[in-house]
């Protein structure tokens, strides 16, 4: 257990620590951006192999406290939850957002568009919905610290990316955050946008729910346990 949770706290503190803060600006001072990147990148994949490999080694801790049984009500609820997140990533990656990567060099000719209108920061969205269905359905500690970490850094670093793209773009980041909203759908809720379901494209759609359905029914040969 004390395994996972200092690999969960070595995964937050390179993204949390390092990339959102100017430690990062320092660092790519010294050694040049591609091979921050590049560093970055390598130890981002190793520290979530870790918190893998250490996830499936606290299940069968001791200390792995089961703080409640998952229920089939439960089990149907974090279905939804998570075909709501499969949504929220695969037709986030495929869209143009002011948000992403992309957006430091051109922001996309409609920044409030598709699934922007549901959540600003859709992949983080979709990563920590994913990450807060799968607390709910499983009620052990070792499920909380790993699934709890992966929640804190999609909320956590939503926040910081805004910080940053307030910082580098002033009134217009502000204009879209005042139509926009990190939760899902709050803005929509809100009043502050318009729902237009015809902008998130069929074939986007048609591709997360194919995903999502792979996934559901592989469920258990992939992590040996059943989705539902």
């Amino acid at each position: 257990m004390w395994t996972l949770a200092l690999a969960c706290a070595f995964f937050l503190c390179i993204h949390l620590m390092i990339s959102g803060t100017t430690m990062k600006d320092q660092i790519i001072a010294k050694i040049g951006g591609i091979a921050y990147y590049i560093l970055f990148s390598l130890f981002s994949i190793g520290g979530l192999v870790w918190m893998i490999i250490a996830f499936g080694i606290a299940l069968g801790d001791p200390m792995n406290v089961v703080l409640w049984k998952s229920e089939t009500f439960l089990r149907v609820i974090g279905l939804f939850g998570n075909f709501l997140a499969f949504l929220l990533v695969v037709v986030g990656i495929v869209t143009p957002s002011p948000t992403n990567l992309m957006a430091l060099h051109r922001l996309p000719d409609k920044t409030v568009y598709g699934i922007v209108r549901i959540s600003r920061h859709p992949i983080l969205a979709g990563v920590g919905l994913w990450a807060f269905t799968h607390i709910i359905c499983n009620g052990n500690l070792a499920a909380w610290i790993f699934f709890g970490s992966l929640l804190a850094l999609c909320a956590l670093g939503a926040n910081n990316i805004d910080r940053k793209r307030m910082a580098l773009m002033g009134e217009t980041y502000a204009s879209i955050k005042r139509r926009t909203s990190i939760i899902p759908f709050v803005a929509i809720i809100e009043g502050r946008v318009a729902f237009a379901p015809e902008e998130l494209g069929v074939a986007r759609m048609l591709l997360a729910v194919s995903m999502f359905s792979a996934v559901t029914v592989l469920h258990e040969l992939l992590f040996t346990a059943r989705a539902i």
